[in-house]
């Protein structure tokens, strides 16, 4: 579980990183901790090197990275990466969850389906990016600032969260 853009950068991604790793799933976020302006930390996931990052997607099957766009009036997600098998089921887990989501089709806006994505650096060259919207992110947290986010986390975010990790933990 992984957010490139997390803190300010992406607000709610560090969160959802934190909570859906559970402790059982190796975890990363570079954060934006500036007071403000860290949407100037943003860094393409195509151009993503961050060394200590790089080593961990380089040992890890399955990635999933989460990320935020902006859309202030639509609670929705696009899943992206390259990872097909993943896709289809972050959709249908999270369709059934009752959230909004669609595949972005390859080449589309936000895709993911670059090689040279983050998430799919990992050695099957493939991964799973969740593109957020920020009604959805916002819908997720009591306070959303920094500090308190991880700390007012709503009954949505958990509903989120258990519908996206449930694709990797099956209930059986």
């Amino acid at each position: 579980m992984m957010t490139p853009h997390g803190g300010g950068i992406e607000v709610g991604t560090s969160e959802l990183v934190l909570f859906a790793a559970k402790g059982m799933f190796s975890e990363y976020a570079f954060e934006g901790c500036r007071t403000s302006n860290n949407r100037e930390l943003h860094i393409t996931t195509t151009n993503f090197d961050e060394p200590i990052c790089l080593d961990m997607v380089r040992e890890t099957e399955h990635i999933l990275a989460f990320h935020g766009y902006a859309d202030t009036t639509n609670k929705h997600t696009l899943i992206g990466g390259r990872d097909t098998s993943a896709k289809q089921s972050a959709f249908k887990a999270l369709n059934t969850a009752g959230f909004s989501c669609e595949i972005v089709p390859v080449g589309g806006y936000l895709a993911g389906n670059d090689p040279n994505n983050i998430c799919n650096k990992g050695p099957r060259g493939m991964g799973l990016k969740l593109e957020i919207s920020t009604a959805q992110r916002n819908a997720f947290f009591g306070t959303n600032t920094r500090a308190k986010r991880r700390h007012t986390t709503l009954p949505e975010f958990h509903k989120y969260v258990e519908a996206i990790t449930s694709i990797y933990n099956p209930v059986v």
